[in-house]
């Protein structure tokens, strides 16, 4: 039945209408806003969140993808939706296998004997979009083999229209509808989960990492094997591991929690401090660990991709929070498009500066998982009520740090990130020292401001009589320009109500000379009284900005 368009689409509009009728009626019972009003919003949500989970899961199909995306978008989900859906995991059953070795038959156009000597019979993983068996080649060679599920291309498909429905229901009826860019989401929707479906850009994705990593001696992407993969089937090398994050496998194989845990983080700077493409879903089941220790990274369906000039903004930032320059943080961060064009930069600074400084007080060196979820909770605090924007790119760069993150500290609950960093601000420096934008540079720049900026602070104290004459005159004509506006719309609004008396008493009257002219006047005066009140309206609000 989940199979069928119809149903499918009934069900996912269904349960949104249902959502949205929730919580217009929560509002309409519940004008006063208090800690007990709060709790049961969290309780409303919460069992939303629980249900879409549910039927995620049952649906399976775009469902879950878009659960897993909407996890990653903190500018615009509340924090309780943020936390079901963080875990939402592609828990489905498989395809018979029988079905999936046809799909297989038919994309290689032959007998799966020609390629494969060996084939597992059932997969040794299911997901949402694809299955992985266990095969060996004629060659010898094993391999595992990603296989798509079957009719789920059309599946996706319908789903997208369900989504497309949704999405108008949103921007039509609900405020939060308008806040949002809901084409621009449903874009980046379509264009991440069709890049998954098609094994071939994943393929691309592989080789890709493969090239730019192929030298490290801490992690390992596999080989793939371009000429038995299309765009329904991929094929790679069977790496033998156990999740990284298996501590029993771990000591089993006594391997050192630290210097896996510094491996994976090594793994992390160099795609997300550097520019190119970045595994968007580096998940506990992404990052396996060899009995050897050696780190393999795989499945690159999920990425990302930062610019060159991105990542030197990126850096800046970083260097801004350094020298404790947040005029600095918030130039990079306007300039990689996180800022809308009303934000109050200034204000922000202050905001950033507290909740930096409020973490440093607490000297850690250790980020342990409440350390984390409390600094989220601060950030998408921060999103929620600042005029900030999360771009695309840099909702999954953020999601790829948090799951980083998650999965370090489970490697090694007492990681030392300040240690670890260390090696990253010193490759920095040493990395074009003479680089006006480079971090030493930075300090001695900091270091002659003051020397610098003598005359201009001497001239401005000599001329600070004149600005404050300037301000007081610009103050003071504002004001009068305020009372101005205020007079017209009273003016007009007085008119109005005269004209409105007389209108009344000639229509009592019957006489038509008297009600044409009072009709004539009435509408005047009406519509003066409105572009009155508009103009003062957008008086009002240019001056606020």
């Amino acid at each position: 039945m989940k199979n069928f368009s119809l149903y499918r689409i009934i069900v996912i509009v269904g349960m949104f209408i249902k959502f949205v009728v929730q919580l217009y009626f929560f509002n309409k019972r519940n004008k006063t806003w208090d800690a007990q009003t709060q709790e049961k919003w969290e309780e409303l949500l919460k069992k939303q969140a629980e249900e879409y989970r549910e039927k995620a899961i049952k649906l399976e199909g775009l469902m879950i993808k878009v659960g897993q995306f909407l996890s990653t978008r903190a500018d615009i989900m509340p924090e309780v939706f943020l936390k079901e859906l963080s875990g939402l995991i592609d828990q489905v059953p498989p395809v018979p296998a029988d079905i999936s070795k046809k799909i297989l038959e038919d994309e290689w156009g032959q007998p799966i004997e020609n390629y494969l000597s060996e084939l597992s019979d059932k997969p040794v993983a299911s997901a949402s979009i694809g299955e992985v068996y266990k095969g060996r080649l004629t060659n010898g060679q094993e391999v595992a083999i990603k296989i798509q599920r079957h009719n789920i291309k059309k599946i996706i498909h319908t789903d997208f229209k369900a989504l497309r429905i949704v999405l108008w229901i949103t921007s039509t009826f609900t405020k939060f509808g308008k806040e949002i860019d809901g084409k621009a989401l449903y874009k980046e929707v379509v264009t991440i989960i069709g890049n998954e479906l098609n094994y071939a850009k994943e393929l691309k994705n592989g080789q890709y990492f493969q090239k730019r990593f192929h030298d490290s001696n801490d992690y390992y992407i596999p080989q793939f094997y371009e000429e038995y993969s299309t765009r329904k089937v991929l094929v790679m090398e069977w790496m033998e591991g156990r999740k990284v994050t298996d501590i029993s496998f771990l000591k089993e194989n006594q391997l050192d929690r630290k210097e896996a845990a510094r491996r994976v983080f090594q793994f992390f700077v160099d795609q997300l401090l550097d520019y190119g493409m970045f595994h968007a879903d580096p998940h506990q089941g992404n990052i396996l660990i060899t009995k050897d220790g050696m780190i393999v990274i795989i499945d690159f369906g999920m990425v990302g991709e930062i610019s060159r000039e991105e990542t030197q903004q990126i850096r800046k930032m970083i260097q801004g929070f350094v020298l404790d320059d947040y005029e600095l943080v918030i130039s990079q961060l306007q300039e990689l498009g996180f800022l809308l064009p009303h934000a109050n930069k200034y204000k922000l600074q202050s905001l950033l500066r507290t909740y930096v400084d409020m973490y440093l007080e607490q000297d850690i060196k250790q980020l342990d998982e409440e350390v984390v979820q409390e600094i989220f909770r601060d950030l998408q605090e921060i999103v929620h009520e600042q005029p900030i924007q999360l771009p695309a790119e840099f909702a999954f760069l953020g999601r790829a740090a948090s799951i980083g993150l998650g999965v370090l500290t489970i490697i090694d609950p007492d990681i030392d990130f300040m240690a670890l960093g260390k090696p990253v601000v010193t490759q920095w420096l040493e990395e074009n020292n003479e680089d006006p934008g480079s971090l030493k540079m930075q300090v001695i720049k900091d270091s002659a401001k003051p020397l610098l900026s003598l005359p201009r602070n001497i001239n401005e104290w000599l001329e600070a009589p004149t600005y404050q004459r300037r301000s007081e005159e610009r103050r003071q004509w504002r004001q009068f320009d305020h009372q101005r506006q205020l007079m017209m719309a009273g003016i007009s609004a007085l008119t109005f109500l005269l004209s409105l008396v007389f209108l009344l008493v000639s229509i009592i009257m019957a006489h038509s000379y008297l009600l044409l002219v009072t009709s004539v006047l009435t509408i005047i005066s009406f519509t003066i009284s409105i572009l009155t009140f508009i103009l003062h309206k957008r008086w009002v609000d240019k001056f606020r900005r």
